[in-house]
């Protein structure tokens, strides 16, 4: 460590510099002052430099500091202090008090603030150099009457504090995926942050201080703490490596997106013939009104505009044939009432559910070539896509609008609001990989190497450790410890035990992003023209040749013949009327379907540091 400083004074005055140094650990120290006065002046500097370790490892010079509903209790403490914290729970500590004479109301002691410290003591016994290991409240205060003691269980209220955060904290600091349609609608923050942290590869805790955090599993930035064969208690090195049951390195989990495709397709009718097609033969020429009758009666279709109809011109007009001569004459009151023809438009909406199948493959290659494959099977998730197709499909104002093409097909895949839309889709689908890469992180880490020191404050959950004796070396990040400061015995400890990542040696590691897949593509295939257009044909009776009439066949216009080369009195008579239809909507479109789409995702398995030497 080194300090610069510089001072230049221009007018007398008097200076006084002051300065406290605290380092935690061993260091060297290096202050430089560099001072220029112009006239005399007194300066004085008062430095003070304590060096604090993290480690207390003289029994004679220790003491705990107990503090119960804000009043010091040491000196009443007696047996065994225990603070537990393992990797995602609360914090607990136990101890007991010797009370003082008089009369006790234990309720008052139940939910009573309690911290317990570690410190050591000075030449004339004052504690100093105190360190936080635990924060809470008291949980339970059992009285042992016989031996006038009172057993206190605490806890740091992990649940408690977690519920009391924001829900901003946790999307800052834990971050992560979370879907409601993967984890359900959470009641409070503590379940969202459970959420979550299924997403990533890390714990939330808090930390002796009762102050949440979290901490990846992986901590790559954080300083490494080093315990040699001297500072850990002579036969406590245990290693207990994970059985290849508890092993996953591949995960399977599907996702299915049900949403409604609103369609609609825009149609057209033509029909059309020239006056002397009409006249030739002596038919009778379509009028207006069977014209609006029939295009009124396309059920489940609407009309588009107004109906376009070729007008008749008046006149007299002439037809010769086997039957002799006809003459057609059109009057000036009848002709509007006539059409040689007639255009429309109609429109049809639908709807066709849609469900999109994911599935999602997550797996650790290296793993499985390793030691073989070990799969699990999530149970995914659905997520649907509410709609009221009943008031959509026959309210011609409903929303959602679909923009109508001149004819032709149009199409809105519909995901309501932001918790069912497409993007929640995708969202549902990362965090769902997301998960399965958590799930075989997390039993890559069931190797654990556990040791015991002299009590070590510095030794907590955020922490990792190397471990570097001739038999074994490792290094991981701590999931569990326990301190004990035994009053009576006069000894303390710390025993904890740290994660191992990883599994027999391996070379490089692919590894994918959490990312949702594409969309799968529709391969029903576009429809031709004749799905755009009506069935309106002509179908004239009293012809050579004309077979009988058949409703359900002839659609369109039909007549009969009065005149012309091929009128035939004897040849079966067609009723003249009028009518249309319009093309059927396929299937393929309208019923629902199902399309799938596979997605592979590759994890890489941190590899930690263990190895072990048969001396």
């Amino acid at each position: 460590m080194s300090l610069g400083f510089e001072i230049v004074v221009v007018e007398a005055a008097d200076i006084a510099l002051g300065f406290d140094v605290v380092v935690l650990e061993a260091a060297d120290i290096s202050l430089g002052f560099r001072i220029v006065a112009i006239e005399a002046l007194d300066i004085g500097l008062s430095i003070d430099i304590t060096v604090q370790s993290a480690t207390i490892t003289s029994p004679q010079k220790w003491q705990p500091v107990v503090t119960l509903a804000g009043v010091d209790v040491s000196q009443r403490i007696t047996g065994e202090i225990r603070i537990d914290a393992d990797e995602g729970e609360a914090r607990t500590a136990s101890f007991i008090m010797r009370p003082a004479p008089g009369p006790l109301t234990l309720p008052d002691w139940t939910g009573a603030a309690v911290t317990i410290d570690i410190a050591q003591q000075d030449s004339i016994g004052n504690a100093v150099d105190a360190r936080r290991l635990f924060t809470g409240v008291v949980d339970v205060p059992d009285l042992d009457v016989a031996e006038q003691l009172v057993a206190f269980e605490c806890t740091d209220q992990l649940q408690q504090v977690v519920r009391s955060l924001p829900r901003e904290w946790i999307d800052t600091n834990v971050g992560g995926f979370y879907s409601e349609a993967v984890s359900g609608e959470p009641v409070d923050t503590l379940q969202y942050a459970d959420a979550r942290l299924a997403s990533v590869p890390a714990s939330l805790d808090l930390d002796p201080y009762q102050s949440a955090r979290v901490t990846p599993w992986a901590i790559d930035s954080a300083a490494i703490l080093t315990l040699t064969e001297s500072s850990i208690i002579d036969g406590s090195l245990r290693v207990e490596l994970a059985g290849r049951a508890n092993i996953r390195n591949e995960v399977e989990t599907v996702l299915q997106y049900r949403f409604p495709r609103l369609r609609a397709r825009v149609v057209s009718v033509n029909f059309e013939r020239t006056i002397n097609q009409y006249t030739s033969q002596g038919l009778d020429i379509p009028n207006r009104a069977m014209i609006e009758q029939a295009l009124s009666g396309m059920s489940g279709w609407q009309l588009r505009g107004d109906i376009n109809i070729v007008p008749v011109d008046p006149g007299s007009y002439e037809s010769s044939g086997s039957g002799g001569t006809v003459y057609t004459v059109i009057s000036a009151t009848d002709a509007p009432q006539l059409a040689l023809g007639f255009a429309a438009r109609f429109s049809n909406r639908w709807v066709q559910w849609v469900t999109e199948e994911y599935r999602l493959n997550v797996a650790a290659q290296a793993s499985i070539d390793a030691l073989g494959l070990s799969r699990a099977t999530f149970d995914g998730a659905v997520l649907d896509a509410e709609f009221d197709d009943g008031a959509w499909l026959f309210e011609s104002d409903a929303e959602p609008a679909l923009t109508l093409p001149t004819t032709g097909d149009v199409s809105l895949d519909y995901g309501g609001d932001g918790r069912t839309d497409r993007a929640a889709a995708q969202n549902a689908a990362a965090t769902l990989v997301a998960q399965a890469r958590n799930e075989i992180l997390s039993s890559h880490r069931d190797t654990h190497v556990s040791a015991m020191t002299p009590l070590h404050a510095g030794i907590d959950l955020n922490q990792r450790i190397e471990i570097d004796t001739p038999r074994l070396s490792a290094l991981g990040k701590v999931i569990g410890l326990t301190h004990r400061m035994d009053i009576d015995a006069g000894e303390h400890d710390t025993e904890f035990a740290v994660a191992i990542s990883g599994f027999s040696a391996v070379g490089l590691q692919d590894d994918d992003e959490p990312d949702a897949p594409a969309a799968p593509t529709d391969p029903t295939p576009a429809p031709g023209s004749a799905a755009y257009g009506c069935i309106c044909d002509m179908y004239v009776g009293q012809v050579s040749g004309a077979p009988e009439f058949d409703e359900a066949l002839m659609i369109g216009f039909s007549t009969n013949a009065r005149a012309g080369s091929e009128f035939d009195a004897g040849a079966p008579a067609y009723p003249y009327a009028l009518s249309v239809q319009a093309p059927e909507i396929e299937a393929a479109v309208r019923d629902p379907i199902t399309l799938t789409q596979a997605a592979s995702y590759a994890v890489a398995i941190p590899q930690d540091l263990l190895e072990i030497t048969a001396l």
